[in-house]
C-alpha cells in the first residue's frame, strides 16, 4: 500500500524564528493588508486570531509585537525544514508555503512499521519548536486533505483512511471559495459525494484544474511532485524578531546553529576544517567571522570553544538581526593522528593548540615555517599561514638544518671543534649577490652545538644553533 505524510505547519515562519521569551505575544502582518497572518502561543491566549486586524489586535492585547511577513524567509524555513527530515525520508516534496509531502511507505521497513517513523518525525518537529497539522493517506492530496481537515489522530489502516476521506467536509479541499459555494449549491457537503461523482459531468460545470484534483485525491491522477534534494553545503540562519548586542545573548543562538551544523555531518559521516559565523546589522550590512578548526572536526563542544575564542576579539558595532553558520568544504571524517608510542603531554595536539592560538589571537598572527626553492640558507624558508599546506619540495635540504637559524651570520667567537662536514654551498651568482660557503656542525667549550661556515678567505661566521 502507498502511503504519504503531510506536514502542514500554518506559523512556520514564526516557529523559526528566535523569540527570547515564550511569554511574549508576537504575531506576523502581510503589510498589503494589514492582517494578522501568523501568531505564536502567548498571542492566541489574549484572544487572537489569524486575519484579525492591527487595529482590533492592539485592542485585544496592549503587549503585541509586530513583525512584516517575509514570503522568501518562509521558503527558505520550508526548505530549512525538510533539510533536517531527509534523514528520516528520503522522498520529501515541498509544497510551498506551509506544507511538505513525505513519501512514507518505502521507510516502513526499515523503522519496523509507521509508530516509530512518526515518532522520529514529531521529535524533530518538536526540537525545532515548530508547530503542525497531519495527515496520512494513500495519495499525496488525500493526506494533504487529512491534514486541513483535522481529521483526528494519524492512522494508517485503509479502511479508517478511506471512511475519514470520504466524511471530510467540503470547506477543508483547498479550491476555490466560488468553486465551493457552486458544490454547496448543488447539495454537496462532504469530499467523498465530490469524487463519487463521474468525471464528465464534472467537466461540464467546473474548471479543468478542479476535475484534475480531484482525480489526484482518488489516485485517478498522479500527482506532479518535484522531490527535495537536501544541499550538499551547509547554511543555516537564525533571524532575530528582537536586536541583540550583546554577545552572551548571541552565544546560545549560536549554539544551536553549532550543533545543527555538527548533526549535519554526524549524519553524512563528515567533518570540516572550517566555518563562517555571519551577523546581519541593524542597517543591513553582514558582518562575517571566519573559525578554523585543526583538521577536520564535527564536535559541537570543541567547535564551540573555537567560537568563543574567536567571538573575544570581536566586538559588536551594531545590534545584529540574525546570525547564520555556513560551511562550503566538507571533508571525510578522519580524526587527527597520535603516536601510539610517544607519552601524552597535554589534553591538546600540537594542531589543536594552534587552532586554538588562531581563533584567540587571529588567523594572521600565527604562521608556519615552510620551505622554498632556494639554495640560500637565510632565504630557503619563508611564513605563510598555518592553515595553508604545502607540496614536499624536491629541493628541501637533506643535511642537517639547526632549529635557530641567526638572520644574518656574525663573526665567530670562542674556539670550536669541528664534528661534521663541510658542506660547500656555491650559489647567488646569477644575483649579483655571489656566495661560497663550506659549512660545518661545530661544538664549543659549553658543548652548545652550532652551524658555522668559513669563507675563501678563510673567515669564519656562527649561522645558527641547534636544539
Amino acid at each position: 500500500m502507498t502511503l504519504w505524510l503531510y506536514l502542514h505547519c500554518p506559523s512556520l515562519l514564526l516557529d523559526s524564528l528566535y523569540v527570547p521569551s515564550p511569554e511574549q505575544a508576537v504575531g506576523l502582518v502581510n503589510e498589503q493588508e494589514g492582517r494578522l497572518v501568523q501568531l505564536s502561543v502567548a498571542a492566541n491566549t489574549h484572544g487572537l486570531n489569524t486575519g484579525m486586524g492591527l487595529g482590533a489586535a492592539a485592542v485585544n492585547c496592549h503587549q503585541l509585537a509586530v513583525y512584516p511577513y517575509c514570503a522568501k524567509k518562509e521558503q527558505s524555513a520550508l526548505e530549512q525544514l525538510a533539510t533536517q527530515l531527509y534523514p528520516l525520508v528520503a522522498e520529501i516534496s515541498l509544497n510551498p508555503p506551509k506544507g511538505l509531502w513525505l513519501h512514507v511507505s518505502p521507510m516502513l521497513a526499515l523503522y519496523q512499521g509507521f509508530p516509530p517513523l512518526w515518532q522520529a518525525v514529531t521529535q524533530t518537529l518538536v526540537e525545532n519548536g515548530i508547530r503542525y497539522q497531519a495527515g496520512v493517506g494513500q495519495t499525496p492530496r488525500a493526506a494533504e486533505l487529512m491534514a486541513y481537515g483535522h481529521a483526528g489522530k494519524v492512522s494508517t489502516d485503509p479502511e479508517h483512511l478511506q471512511a475519514a476521506l470520504q466524511q471530510l467536509p467540503l470547506a477543508a479541499a483547498p479550491l476555490p471559495e466560488t468553486v465551493k459555494t457552486q458544490f454547496t449549491r448543488l447539495g454537496f457537503s462532504q469530499l467523498g459525494e465530490l469524487v463519487a461523482l463521474p468525471t464528465a459531468s464534472l467537466m461540464r460545470r467546473f474548471p479543468r484544474t478542479v476535475v484534475d484534483y480531484l482525480a489526484e485525491v482518488s489516485d485517478d491522477k498522479p500527482t506532479p511532485l518535484n522531490y527535495f534534494q537536501p544541499p550538499l553545503q551547509f547554511f543555516q540562519q537564525q533571524v532575530l524578531l528582537f536586536e541583540l548586542s550583546e554577545q552572551a545573548h548571541l552565544l546560545p543562538i549560536i549554539d544551536n546553529l553549532v550543533s545543527a551544523l555538527c548533526h549535519f555531518l554526524e549524519q553524512r559521516s563528515a567533518c570540516t576544517p572550517a566555518l563562517t559565523l555571519g551577523f546581519s546589522l541593524r542597517d543591513g550590512c553582514e558582518e562575517t567571522l571566519p573559525v578554523m578548526a585543526a583538521y577536520g572536526e564535527k564536535d559541537p563542544d570543541r567547535w564551540m570553544a573555537l567560537v568563543r575564542l574567536r567571538l573575544a576579539s570581536w566586538q559588536v558595532s551594531q545590534p545584529v538581526t540574525a546570525v547564520s553558520v555556513a560551511v562550503t568544504h566538507i571533508n571525510c571524517h578522519q580524526p587527527g593522528q597520535v603516536d601510539l608510542f610517544s607519552p601524552q603531554q597535554g589534553d591538546q595536539s600540537r594542531d589543536e593548540l594552534v587552532a586554538t592560538l588562531a581563533a584567540r589571537l587571529g588567523e594572521e598572527a600565527v604562521m608556519r615555517l615552510a620551505y622554498v626553492d632556494h639554495h640560500r640558507p637565510e632565504a630557503a624558508s619563508q611564513y605563510l599561514p598555518h592553515h595553508q599546506r604545502v607540496t614536499q619540495l624536491t629541493s628541501a635540504p637533506t643535511r642537517p638544518r639547526p632549529s635557530l637559524l641567526l638572520p644574518q651570520p656574525t663573526p665567530l667567537v670562542g674556539k670550536v671543534t669541528l664534528r661534521e662536514g663541510p658542506e660547500r654551498i656555491v650559489t647567488g651568482w646569477w644575483e649579483d649577490a655571489p656566495i661560497q660557503r663550506d659549512y660545518f656542525i661545530a661544538q664549543n667549550a659549553q658543548q652548545q652545538w652550532l652551524w658555522v661556515f668559513r669563507t675563501p678567505e678563510q673567515t669564519w661566521f656562527l649561522h645558527g644553533w641547534f636544539s
